[in-house]
């Protein structure tokens, strides 16, 4: 599987920044009154859309008096974890794998590090393998290799302590395409180009395809 672009590295690097930024500006003026303990480390897991089933890590930062975070997600999927050729109800070999990375910046509105928060994120996901084709009689091999990025904008709130909830909803400006193209190849050495059709083959709701981002987390505080 190819490796993500820098992206990951950007959001790393921004992390550090705030940080030290934040450490700065907190040394400098006096925390702010409040009932509760911000927990400023958030370790957990997603399931919904784009994000499928994968880890989330958050940071809040000491900026803005404690509201503002970084956050990263991390998902991989492969087809045979799910999927066997007896289960699947034809003779056909699929082996593909899914791949989402989101890197982010959330603002806590009306308290620090917890409740309602927006969110801009930027996130890329790659779907990736091979299946069996045949048209015409000929059997071939399918090649697919997608890549797809998308700049996001969420709402959510975190909810809870030490162990947490979290919903969160939000709207792609890049939305997933309906189909593909992809090469075939066949055993005398030619190929062509065929559409895979993720909402027919996947069995996807249509509304995937119109922008809308929606998970359900969970996990704990330090």
């Amino acid at each position: 599987m190819k490796v993500f672009t820098t992206t990951p590295l950007f959001f790393l690097a921004l992390a550090t920044l705030l940080f030290h930024t934040g450490f700065t500006q907190a040394q400098e003026r006096l925390p702010e009154e409040r009932d509760y303990k911000v927990r400023p480390i958030r370790l957990g897991v997603k399931i919904g859309f784009p994000n499928i089933v994968g880890g989330n890590v958050e940071y809040v930062t000491p900026l803005l008096n404690d509201r503002l975070s970084v956050s990263l997600d991390y998902s991989t999927i492969e087809s045979d974890w799910f999927l066997s050729e007896e289960e699947s109800g034809n003779t056909e070999t699929t082996d593909l794998s899914y791949s989402y990375i989101e890197g982010g910046l959330n603002y806590y509105i009306f308290k620090a590090g917890k409740g309602l928060y927006a969110g801009v994120s930027y996130g890329q996901m790659k779907f990736e393998g091979q299946t069996d084709v045949n048209e015409n009689g000929m059997n071939g091999t399918g090649y697919i290799d997608y890549n797809h990025s998308s700049f996001n904008v969420k709402l959510g709130a975190k909810l809870g302590g030490l162990f947490y909830f979290r919903p969160e909803i939000g709207y792609s400006f890049s939305s997933l395409p309906k189909t593909i193209d992809y090469q075939v190849r066949y055993p005398d050495g030619t190929t062509e180009r065929d559409i895979y059709d993720f909402e027919e083959e996947l069995a996807s709701a249509d509304i995937i395809f119109k922008g809308l981002i929606a998970n359900i987390g969970f996990g704990f505080s330090f």
